[in-house]
């Protein structure tokens, strides 16, 4: 789990993070957080540090699948750009006109398509991001609320649904029975237990779905849709979009748009991720244990390769292009993706720096032996947020926190199924840390696909994130202390959660004087037309 630099460990994330807020250039402020724990590591010589700091980088690139993904998204850059300019989009935002007939609909599209491309997380951000972008536009919803959306279906869906994460999930948890010794319980059985204790997942869900229905919004998120509905202005004015296709890839070809174009290489993309996750876990019985053996790295390389080639034989095919303009917008798909994988190897790399200190040693070192299991449930929920935030991925946190959080319930209750419990509760802090963390490789991806400026989405999301958080936080404290069943504690937290939502959004409008917004909120609700 890497040595122990006690409180220095958390210098590397503080800085990237904090840097990020100030500067909102994350690239850089992600190079000063590797560069920081590189030189704290060699021991405060700088040239030493710089060094390290360039094999770190290369191990991350070089790491088998960290190197899957790289492709992935550089194949998903290639099938976005034939899309385009294909006319793929150009045709689905004219169908989606006369099909969509409010801001709601669009919205609440764009939430239950992000629920059901839920495979993969990253998979949700790349088709959501790329059906709903445009005609986002269109219906004056700014960037802000479509990455929300996407950030907050793709892995609270992910972790919940039939999808690559089950798989990972399982294996943490076989960690943590194995670590304490529970042998009357199977890890498939244990996941299962475990569902209804991932609380924020379950009402992030909910809460993201009553957001797009009401249009309630409060907050950042309350001026960014005040913004778009006023102006128009899709993105703020000093926002600097991860992804701009209009001006990466230039006017799309008006010879032929059809909404096929836009549909065939997703549906290629989606149908050979199935297929390559059954594939390379064929050797598992049933649902559950192909996905436990399955490669979902594998299975994203390939099913990004069937979207670019896809796009690739739809060009010549209809004649839409020749030879050189195909190969063109194949290379011009590529650069699209450039700063994507660029921040992408460079959080990784601040992973394994931090990992490398033993970051996650000196947060569970301050848990202590004896502990009232009352305030259990809430401390892990608590230190997973924490190491999810600073290391920016929920799965490094799961590896971190499940084969430690099931022996430690056990050690104190001796009760397996009130153990098994603490993986949920574990996920449930991990996926909160991985949303508001600007280091995170999905918050990443949900900015490039939505279209909006990275620092401007975290700043939106956080709000609602906490919000989600605070009321959880409460459950948690209920279940340590009374161990009421998530049947009960679900509901009421549900209901605390509707109220507080009611509350946020009346005082932000009176505090920023927007009831006259929120009015054109609901008459743009009728039609944008």
């Amino acid at each position: 789990m890497g040595n122990n630099y006690g409180i220095l460990a958390i210098i590397p994330p503080l800085v990237a993070i904090l840097l990020s807020f100030r500067t909102k250039a994350v690239l850089p402020s992600l190079f000063a957080g590797i560069l920081s724990g590189c030189i704290i590591i060699m021991g405060g010589n700088i040239f030493s540090g710089t060094a390290y700091s360039m094999d770190i980088i290369v191990e991350s690139m070089t790491d088998p699948w960290n190197a899957r993904l790289l492709l992935f998204t550089f194949f998903m850059g290639v099938g976005i750009s034939f899309i385009w300019r294909l006319g793929g989009s150009l045709a689905l935002a004219r169908w989606a006109n006369k099909k969509f007939k409010s801001r709601r609909s669009v919205c609440l599209g764009a939430w239950i398509l992000g629920m059901l491309t839920s495979v993969n997380d990253c998979l949700v951000a790349a088709v959501d991001g790329n059906v709903f972008r445009d005609i986002s536009k269109e219906y004056k919803i700014s960037s802000e609320k479509l990455s929300y959306v996407l950030d907050s279906t793709a892995a609270p869906a992910a972790a919940i649904f039939i999808s690559d994460w089950i798989a990972y999930q399982i294996g943490m948890i076989g960690k943590g029975l194995e670590a304490a010794n529970i042998t009357d319980i199977k890890p498939v059985a244990a996941y299962v237990k475990s569902i209804p204790f991932n609380f924020y997942s379950i009402l992030t869900l909910i809460f993201v779905g009553v957001i797009m229905y009401t249009g309630k919004d409060y907050g950042p998120m309350l001026l960014a849709e005040a913004r778009t509905l006023k102006t128009g202005e899709f993105v703020g004015e000093n926002a600097v979009p991860m992804m701009d296709i209009n001006s990466e890839l230039g006017e799309p070809k008006d010879t032929r748009p059809m909404v096929i174009i836009f549909i065939l290489p997703i549906i290629a993309s989606i149908f050979v991720i199935l297929f390559g996750l059954y594939w390379t876990g064929r050797a598992g019985r049933g649902i559950m244990g192909v996905l436990e053996n399955a490669e979902a790295d594998k299975a994203l390389l390939w099913g990004s390769m069937a979207m670019a080639a896809t796009g690739v034989f739809m060009a010549l095919i209809t004649k839409i292009m020749d030879f050189k303009e195909t190969m063109d917008t194949f290379i011009d798909g590529l650069k699209l993706m450039t700063l994507t994988a660029a921040i992408l190897v460079m959080a990784w790399s601040l992973g394994s720096v931090t990992q490398e200190m033993g970051l996650a040693n000196y947060i569970i070192s301050k848990i202590g032996d004896n502990i009232n299991f009352g305030i259990f449930p809430i401390i892990i929920f608590i230190l997973s947020m924490i190491t999810a935030f600073a290391t920016g991925t929920s799965w490094g946190t799961m590896a971190i926190m499940t084969p430690l959080a099931i022996p430690l319930a056990y050690n104190i209750t001796g009760d397996a199924n009130i153990a098994v419990s603490m993986s949920g509760i574990v996920l449930s802090g991990a996926i909160f840390g991985d949303h508001c963390s600007p280091i995170s490789d999905t918050t990443v991806m949900a900015s490039i696909f939505s279209g909006a400026d990275h620092m401007d989405h975290v700043k939106t999301q956080i709000p609602y994130a906490l919000t989600v958080a605070c009321v959880i936080g409460v459950l948690y404290l209920i279940y340590g202390f009374f161990t009421i069943t998530p049947a009960i504690l679900i509901p009421l937290g549900l209901v605390i959660l509707l109220l507080l939502h009611q509350i946020l959004h009346k005082y932000y409008i009176g505090k920023y004087n927007m009831s006259e917004v929120y009015h054109m909120n609901m008459k743009e609700d009728i039609s944008v037309k």
